[in-house]
């Protein structure tokens, strides 16, 4: 039995079979984040639940595959994944590790070597696992990824988190946001925004410029930042 209990998702369009592996994870010590049969479901989930692995069959329900998924989870939250599939020919393979898997599970699947295979990949990520965190604000569930995160600004009732390759909107207050936040991955260098120390390329008497981003910062707030580089 694990430490702390991980949270998997199971992406997988034969019903049965997901439930067989659901079973086999909560009897092994696991939770389940859910089962998705296609991408849109796979999307819900991971944007509204902790998850701390994704287990991705690649023929799913829908246009979009397993691939498609495994690239999601990679722009956006940094997650270990595992591909379980019966498809081995060349051009799937030279796909599937281009996307950088943490394993590859041939079916009809042995629960064994699958629940070995995750129990190794958490055992060897040891206390370097976790590039995201999950708040919940209201009754939504955000998966942040600290990884990808630049900075964070107010606008109004929401705040945008801006990531290196995309914006996202919450309706939050900027306060409310960073308490729920762990300590130190933010600093705020003004009223209305806060930053991620790790971008910082340079500081200035009043801007800060991080992943060539420039951002006014305010002397109300100089000792955060002085206390964080």
């Amino acid at each position: 039995m694990l430490k702390n209990i991980k949270n998997i998702l199971i992406v997988e369009d034969e019903v049965l079979l997901a439930q067989q592996l659901k079973q086999a994870m909560l009897k092994h010590g696991y939770r389940c984040a859910g089962i998705a049969i296609d991408y849109k479901g796979a999307q819900a989930i991971l944007d509204s639940t902790k998850v701390d692995m994704v287990l991705l069959d690649i023929k799913i329900s829908g246009e979009k595959t397993g691939i498609d998924v495994a690239q999601y989870i990679n722009a956006n939250y940094g997650l270990p994944f595992i591909f379980m599939t019966s498809y081995n020919d060349e051009d799937t393979l030279t796909k599937i590790k281009a996307l950088h898997p943490k394993g590859y599970i041939n079916k009809p699947l042995n629960h064994a070597t699958l629940l070995m295979t995750m129990d190794i990949i958490f055992d060897n990520m040891g206390d370097n696992e976790s590039n995201y965190t999950s708040i919940t604000i209201g009754t939504t569930t955000y998966n942040i990824n600290l990884s990808e995160l630049l900075y964070v600004e107010a606008e109004h009732v929401y705040i945008k988190l801006h990531y290196q390759s995309k914006n996202t909107l919450i309706r939050s207050s900027l306060t409310s946001f960073l308490e729920l936040m762990p300590k130190n991955t933010l600093v705020q260098i003004s009223r209305g925004v806060a930053i991620n120390p790790k971008y910082i390329e340079k500081i200035e008497a009043a801007k800060v410029t991080l992943a060539g981003v420039e951002l006014k910062r305010s002397k109300n707030y100089a000792t955060n930042l002085d206390q964080a580089i």
